[in-house]
């Protein structure tokens, strides 16, 4: 059967893709990484009025030569109001972010001049000529009443919050989180707590799952392990995608006699954009849809999980979203040189270490102890020879919503 390369995969995955239209409003505190579901506008020009950008005088610019002295008739503190009078060939002192009155066209810094006499009464300046506008952040330059300053569509950081405080935003308009609910299979698979006998293993996808789908901005509100058992599995899928968003698979996808999820899904009327890709690890996953939920199948094997969850789960997440879905792929030299798959694109795990990709070596899929220090994935091409170090492979850094 020809498998789909990545990218096909990934864009017949993403065609598929429900998007979320209920919102919900937040306080700015707890915000951050949610995803912005209206636009954000300028409720009025920004800034709001001409202000000095520095410590200084307002001057009129025509009035200042080397050694031009003029009475100092004010000062202006940030603040205050530039409704104040003066005289021509006057000045007036000024603080960063104040106002400056519109009898005035520029501002001088202290540095360029003597900062005054003893009285304070006069000024003179060191400077040969002053610009009309200098050191003056103009009135509506950076946006007007109206314009978008943030997109529906933006995963929400620090800066947008502080945006939405200065367009007058106690609380934010926001895309529900998506809910997801995880199931993990398998007889041989005991939970995290539990002591396991000789021929048994702990639940390591369920918690890692879960957390990685937390962080890339979900809900999960259920997370079961299921015994191989085909009436079990069925009853659960179908449960399963009657209350979520996302459910998420792990383990028995593949062509054993006792994985059961493909029964499971035909059954519950899941229909499949993506039967398995050429990659590796991760070659079983399957992405398909019933009504309005989507299902995400992935590998058993804990680094297939891993991986897969970085380059289907966390797209597929942004794209219910609404959010930007691609990822941001970098070119990097490899520190040593590896041996990729002839017959699939490889996807390892690896570090960077002084600009350079370091990648471990492994036993395989199941070998989740060679993850423990490394940040993202690197991408290798299908060839049937070494790669040498020095090479310039993509890198994708291990990633949340934002």
């Amino acid at each position: 059967m020809h498998l789909p390369l990545y990218k096909e995969a990934l864009e017949q995955a993403l065609s598929i893709v429900p998007k979320i239209v209920e919102q919900e409003t937040v306080p700015l505190a707890i915000a951050t990484q949610r995803v912005l579901a209206c636009d954000m506008v300028a409720d009025r020009d920004l800034p709001p009025y001409d202000r000095s950008q520095m410590d200084g005088y307002c001057v009129v610019a025509g009035d200042i030569h080397r050694g031009s002295s003029l009475e100092v008739v004010d000062s202006i503190a940030a603040g205050g109001s530039s409704q104040i009078k003066t005289k021509p060939g006057t000045c007036v002192a000024i603080a960063t972010g104040a106002p400056v009155p519109l009898q005035f066209d520029a501002v001088v810094q202290h540095e360029l001049t003597d900062r005054g006499d003893l009285e304070g009464t006069h000024v003179t300046f060191d400077v040969e000529q002053v610009a009309v506008g200098s050191a003056i952040h103009q009135k509506g330059v950076d946006a007007a009443c109206g314009d978008v300053l943030v997109p529906a569509g933006t995963t929400i950081t620090g800066q947008h919050i502080g945006i939405a405080g200065s367009v007058g935003r106690s609380d934010l308009p926001v895309v529900r989180e998506p809910r997801v609910v995880i199931l993990t299979s398998g007889d041989e698979v005991v939970a995290p707590d539990q002591t396991p006998a000789m021929h048994q293993i702990r639940n390591s996808n369920g918690v890692m799952v879960a957390s990685l789908f937390n962080s890339f901005g979900c809900e999960v509100i259920s997370q079961r392990h299921l015994h191989d058992d085909v009436e079990i599995t069925i009853r659960e899928v179908k449960e399963s995608v009657s209350m979520c968003d996302l459910l998420i698979t792990v383990g028995g996808i593949s062509a054993g006699d006792r994985d059961y999820f493909p029964e499971a899904f035909e059954a519950a009327g899941v229909e499949f954009a993506v039967r398995g890709a050429s990659i590796q690890p991760g070659k079983p996953v399957m992405i398909g849809r019933v009504n309005a939920s989507l299902v995400l199948g992935l590998p058993g094997n804990p680094v297939s999980a891993l991986v897969c969850s970085h380059l289907f789960g966390l797209p597929v997440v942004r794209t219910m979203l609404g959010a930007r879905a691609t990822s941001s792929w970098v070119n990097l030299p490899l520190a040593s040189s590896v041996m990729p798959n002839k017959r699939r694109t490889a996807f390892r795990p690896c570090s960077i270490v002084e600009g350079k990709i370091v990648i471990p070596q492994w036993q395989g899929s199941g070998d989740l102890a060679h993850t423990s220090q490394t940040s993202g994935l690197a991408r290798l091409p299908m060839l049937d020879h070494e790669i040498p170090a020095g090479e310039l492979v993509p890198y994708l850094g291990f990633q949340s919503l934002s």
